[in-house]
């Protein structure tokens, strides 16, 4: 799970926790069926064959919507609707971009969960965690959200994502795809999921430096300026995807110009 905005290493803390708490409490549960892959939905529990079911995000992201307002998102090593029966309040899951799901007979399991001590109690603590994952989201929410908050966009291949030479209000980063780095139609290098680009210039209060378009098509995380600088202090592992992903930059600059020297000599 993962929010669109006031990202603390707590939230991230409980947010593992609780996969981890999942992965064991699903060990001798079969799933009903082979897992499925949606390229997109609007409604995943629209369907009647998913209403008896709930499901375990394999690959990609599923937002939460509840009362017309998106919460937060799933993405891999998350269980989805737990909660669509018994008269709670009917969340709705829709993602725009290809995700693969594993389903399980909503019934079946919580049979299964609850048919010794040592199960029950591997689910009872996935469903503390989950509440304080929860409750995660509900403090998240009590401190008003800019709304020029982050949020995500969709590119095809071919498709510009930075284009060079313009200003620098946001910083970028790939969750799903991959994209190619050009200066002056040159491709000097690539951009990889979950790597952080266009920090550079915004950084340094320049205009983009290189242009990045999509190779395939792209599930983008957009942050502006603001958002980004409260990332940095309250997200420490954005720093280090920063960092790492500069210093790949340089090397790759490095070894061009030496390749270029030693072509000339």
């Amino acid at each position: 799970m993962f929010l669109e905005s006031n990202f603390t290493e707590q939230f991230e803390k409980t947010d593992n926790y609780c996969k981890d708490l999942l992965s064991k409490a699903l060990v001798d549960i079969p799933p009903s069926s082979k897992a499925v892959s949606y390229a997109s939905f609007e409604d995943l529990y629209e369907a009647e064959e998913n209403q008896g079911l709930v499901f375990l995000l394999e690959e990609g992201t599923v937002a939460h919507q509840q009362e017309n307002k998106t919460l937060f998102h799933y993405d891999a090593g998350d269980l989805i609707g737990m909660s669509q029966w018994g008269g709670m309040p009917i969340a709705k899951y829709y993602t725009e971009s290809p995700v693969t799901l594993v389903p399980y007979n909503r019934e079946a399991l919580w049979q299964k969960a609850m048919s010794d001590a040592k199960k029950a109690r591997q689910w009872g603590d996935y469903l503390l965690a989950e509440c304080a994952r929860h409750s995660s989201v509900i403090a998240s929410l009590d401190t008003p959200v800019d709304k020029t908050s982050l949020g995500f966009q969709t590119y095809s291949p071919g498709e510009t994502i930075i284009e060079e030479g313009t200003a620098s209000d946001t910083v970028f980063s790939i969750v799903e795809g991959h994209a190619n780095v050009f200066v002056q139609n040159i491709k000097v290098g690539e951009v990889l999921e979950d790597e952080i680009f266009g920090a550079m210039s915004l950084l340094t209060n320049s205009p983009r430096t290189a242009s990045v378009i999509a190779d395939q098509r792209c599930l983008v995380m957009v942050v502006p300026r603001s958002q980004f600088e409260m990332m940095i202090k309250t997200h420490p592992r954005i720093c280090i995807s920063l960092m790492e992903n500069m210093a790949r930059q340089i090397v790759s600059l490095n070894e061009q110009i030496t390749a270029v020297h030693s072509q000339a000599s």
